[in-house]
C-alpha cells in the first residue's frame, strides 16, 4: 500500500498511482470524491495525469493511471507526535468500472 507523507501546514499536490488496479489498456475516466477518515484534511480537485508520471523510486504512471489532488490542512490529536490517516480516491474507468484507490497518509509535524 502507498504511503503519503505530510505536515500539518504543507499544502501540496499529492498523487495515487493506480496503475496496478487498472488492466492495461483502461485508464481513470473521472474522479468522483477524495476523502480521508481522520485529520481534518483538506482535498483540492482531483485530475488525472495528462503525461507520464515517473516517481522517486522509479515506478512510473502511464497517461491516464494516476490521480492528482491537493492535501491542505490538518489537525493532529493532542499528546501523539503523528497521526495515520486512510485517504481513499473513488472514480470510475474507461471501460466503466467504478474502482476506489486507498493509501495511507502519515500527518506528522516532526521529524522522525
Amino acid at each position: 500500500m502507498q504511503i503519503l507523507e505530510k505536515r500539518t501546514y504543507d499544502a501540496r499536490i499529492f498523487d495515487i498511482n493506480c496503475t496496478d488496479l487498472l488492466d492495461t489498456a483502461e485508464t481513470i475516466s473521472s474522479v468522483d470524491a477524495i476523502v480521508g477518515d481522520q485529520g481534518g484534511l483538506t482535498f483540492g480537485s482531483a485530475t488525472v495525469n495528462g503525461s507520464l508520471v515517473t516517481y522517486p523510486d522509479e515506478t512510473t504512471a502511464a497517461i491516464g493511471k494516476a490521480i492528482q489532488f491537493e492535501i491542505s490542512g490538518g489537525r493532529i490529536p493532542a499528546g501523539v507526535s503523528s497521526l495515520m490517516c486512510t485517504v481513499r480516491a473513488r472514480f470510475l474507468t474507461s471501460i466503466g468500472n467504478d474502482l476506489e484507490a486507498t493509501v495511507l497518509l502519515k500527518l506528522t509535524d516532526k521529524v522522525d
